[in-house]
């Protein structure tokens, strides 16, 4: 009985589908791989904005009408916006104790938040992760937040230091001012609303039975990410 084996042609177009379809397979490996890494990188991404959305949330949302004294000894307003090293400084309560604590400390804190250039010390742990999502050169800032473990300083308090964005640009914050006139024996009354981009204003006080309260704090910025956006605290501001 005679035997027959495949001929070189047939043997070269059977190893060439086998090519094709390991290259195809590798192709599609290799896609899938590419676009996990991207959805794991984006997930980081949004991940990162809803840790600056609770961050903010919290401070915000606690803040208190405490003046501070700074490291020179001099009085500073609850509410400093765009005003020194800052761009927003302000007091809030919630910083609770530890359980047990025989040395209880107080439940208000003194925090801040700062651009600084992604090549700072500060914005180190940015740069680490920035890399681990593909980016080698960074051009934006970062954002960063700052608080003391004490509210009224001394000439050697030291702020401690917490990456909230690792990216950032064209930051802009505001505050939302209610002009409230009162009469005596009368509640007061609202004049109007204004939006200040520093606080506090050179015209707070203004007549006598007249005040400008915070009410609401704007931040209005660029991430690559997601582009423009803008976003609006409400802030309790009680008069002293």
């Amino acid at each position: 009985m005679n035997s027959r084996g495949f001929t070189l042609l047939e043997v070269l177009v059977a190893v060439s589908i086998t090519a094709l379809i390991g290259v195809g397979a590798a192709q599609l490996l290799k896609n899938v791989s590419d676009s996990k890494q991207s959805l794991d990188i984006r997930s980081q991404q949004l991940a990162s904005l809803q840790r600056f959305n609770n961050v903010i949330s919290r401070d915000a949302e606690q803040f208190i009408n405490r003046k501070i004294r700074d490291n020179y000894g001099n009085e500073s307003a609850s509410l400093l916006l765009d005003d020194g090293d800052y761009a927003v400084e302000f007091t809030h309560a919630g910083w609770r104790n530890r359980r047990l604590s025989k040395d209880p400390r107080s439940t208000l804190r003194r925090v801040a938040y700062s651009v600084e250039a992604i090549d700072s010390d500060a914005c180190e742990r940015a740069r680490l992760t920035l890399e681990s999502w593909g980016v080698v050169d960074p051009e934006d800032d970062c954002l960063i937040r700052y608080y003391w473990h004490v509210l009224d300083r001394s000439s050697d308090s030291e702020p401690v230091s917490q990456v909230v964005l690792e990216q950032i640009s064209n930051l802009e914050i505001d505050v939302l001012v209610e002009k409230r006139s009162q009469q005596s024996g009368q509640s007061p009354k609202i004049e109007g609303k204004d939006w200040f981009s520093s606080w506090p204003s050179f015209q707070n006080g203004g007549a006598q039975g007249n005040s400008e309260i915070p009410v609401a704090l704007r931040w209005r910025f660029n991430l690559p990410q997601f582009g423009d956006l803008e976003r609006v605290w409400l802030i309790a501001y009680d008069e002293e």
